[in-house]
């Protein structure tokens, strides 16, 4: 999980946006609450779509009271209080963050290598308890995990192939959302899709840099097998198309679900937000003037993600 998933504030109502900040402040202080203070650092945006997703599944009252916070200790902000769905996003966000401090402390660079090596310990740690949570769901990510490292340390020239192990990953996570066989096969699918997109997504964005710094990246990957036969720009055409179709399909899954708690929220996401992000990029790839970001964050006085 990267931080890629995320709505369009703009087109928000103001009780929704309310109601979206509110869910991410809740998980801030629930990830503090069930795994201590170093927890919050790996808020993103990601899962605080897991955690409406789910409440919409489960359409239950969603309860939100006032309350100070770190980042805003003089003013009290809207925040959704402890339930089964943010707890369960908790313990996702610790079994995935681990996995992804151990990719950093493979590919990264000496410093950074460093200062994954001084928080892994906490992490570590973190993951066990999540995992004693979660055993099956851990499980299945770590098999996922080897097998994603397998395919980078064979350095793989199809894009889908090197996609399809995070794409599966997602399955398991959204699959485990809920236990009615119906509604599990459409959200496996749903998972399938978004893991797809998110691993594509980010290997677009991080193209130069992976390059630069001589890490595995299926598209350059795919430019260096392909030569001269196909130019950059013609390499991300193709690459925004792919994200547009795997959009499309995941719309289309989605309806699928039936929800209506939540409702707009969640399509914002689908029908702006992730099209906003996957054209965002484009414009930094394609080095054209770069637009203001109409998405969250959500804590606007901060300008950043924890």
């Amino acid at each position: 999980m990267f931080g890629y998933i995320k709505p369009v504030k703009a087109e928000l109502k103001v009780k929704e946006w309310e109601a979206y900040q509110g869910i991410y402040c809740g998980l801030c202080k629930q990830l503090a609450k069930r795994y201590g203070l170093f927890a919050r650092m790996t808020l993103n945006y990601d899962f605080v779509f897991l955690a409406v997703l789910d409440m919409a599944l489960r359409e239950d009252k969603i309860y939100f009271c006032r309350q100070n916070c770190m980042a805003h200790p003089f003013k009290k902000r809207n925040c959704c209080t402890a339930n089964a769905s943010l707890e369960l996003c908790c313990d996702v966000a610790m079994l995935l963050t681990c996995h992804k401090l151990e990719d950093d402390l493979r590919d990264e660079g000496f410093f950074k290598r460093l200062a994954v090596r001084l928080i892994l310990p906490f992490a570590r740690r973190d993951y066990r308890k999540a995992a004693a949570e979660r055993p099956q769901l851990a499980e299945k990510l770590k098999e996922q995990m080897q097998y994603q490292n397998k395919l980078e340390s064979e350095h793989c020239t199809q894009v889908d192939a090197a996609a399809e192990p995070t794409a599966c990953l997602m399955q398991e996570v959204l699959g485990a959302l809920s236990d009615d066989p119906i509604r599990k096969r459409v959200l496996e699918r749903l998972g399938y899709l978004m893991g797809r997109w998110v691993y594509l997504i980010d290997a677009l964005d991080d193209w130069d840099e992976d390059v630069s710094k001589n890490r595995y990246n299926p598209f350059a990957e795919k430019a260096k097998q392909d030569g001269e036969a196909l130019d950059r720009t013609q390499l991300y055409e193709q690459a925004k198309g792919t994200l547009y179709l795997t959009i499309a399909e995941m719309r289309k899954t989605y309806d699928l679900l039936g929800i209506r708690s939540l409702d707009t929220v969640l399509e914002n996401v689908l029908d702006l937000g992730l099209r906003n992000t996957v054209d965002l990029i484009m414009q930094k790839r394609l080095q054209t003037p770069k637009q203001e970001d109409p998405c969250c964050p959500a804590h606007e006085a901060d300008g950043n993600e924890r």
